[in-house]
């Protein structure tokens, strides 16, 4: 069986109509969890386009978990956190995002991403407005940093995507990696 050539991997031998799946692909899924509202608008609609793109690569999944009405932030983060708990992948990598975490480079950020997906199921966290329990944050796996700015967590959760989908193009050979 041959795929049509828009979306045969790079690794394709093309002369015997044979392909191998690069690893990225084979490795576990993604999910990109937030504390945030059902999307719409804008954003939203980024991350569904994103969302797609990287379909081609990886399984995906997009949730999102209630925010906290509690007065508190203290008590706002803790009640999220356990809110987040149902997200911690058996055998996988949890990753929060967070503004004190380690800046990475869009080549830094594929690599630990690829490394991630080959130990299972990969969980990407973005916190609420108050930011993510300091108890929780600390029992992840690693805490990353989309920069110094602080961002709306719909922006952030499209410029996440955006990202893994340049990191998965290239490990595929997609020219979009190069933009």
């Amino acid at each position: 069986m041959t795929r049509p050539e828009s979306i045969r991997p790079p690794c394709a031998d093309r002369a015997a109509g044979l392909f191998t799946i690069p690893s990225a692909v084979m490795a576990g899924r993604l999910k990109i969890v937030s504390i945030s509202k059902a999307g719409r608008g804008p954003c939203f609609e980024l991350e569904q386009r994103y969302l797609r793109r990287i379909a081609r690569y990886a399984p995906c999944e997009r949730l999102t978990v209630a925010a906290s009405r509690r007065r508190r932030p203290a008590d706002r983060r803790r009640e999220e956190a356990e809110r987040l708990e149902s997200h911690r992948p058996a055998r996988g990598t949890l990753v929060a995002l967070d503004r004190r975490g380690d800046p990475l480079s869009s080549e830094e950020l594929a690599a630990r991403v690829a490394r991630w997906r080959e130990r299972g199921e990969l969980v990407l966290v973005i916190g609420g407005p108050d930011g993510l329990d300091a108890t929780w944050l600390a029992s992840c796996s690693q805490t990353i940093s989309l920069g110094a700015l602080t961002l709306p967590h719909e922006l952030a959760a499209v410029v996440l995507l955006e990202q893994l989908y340049r990191g998965l193009a290239a490990a595929n050979g997609h020219p979009y990696a190069g933009h």
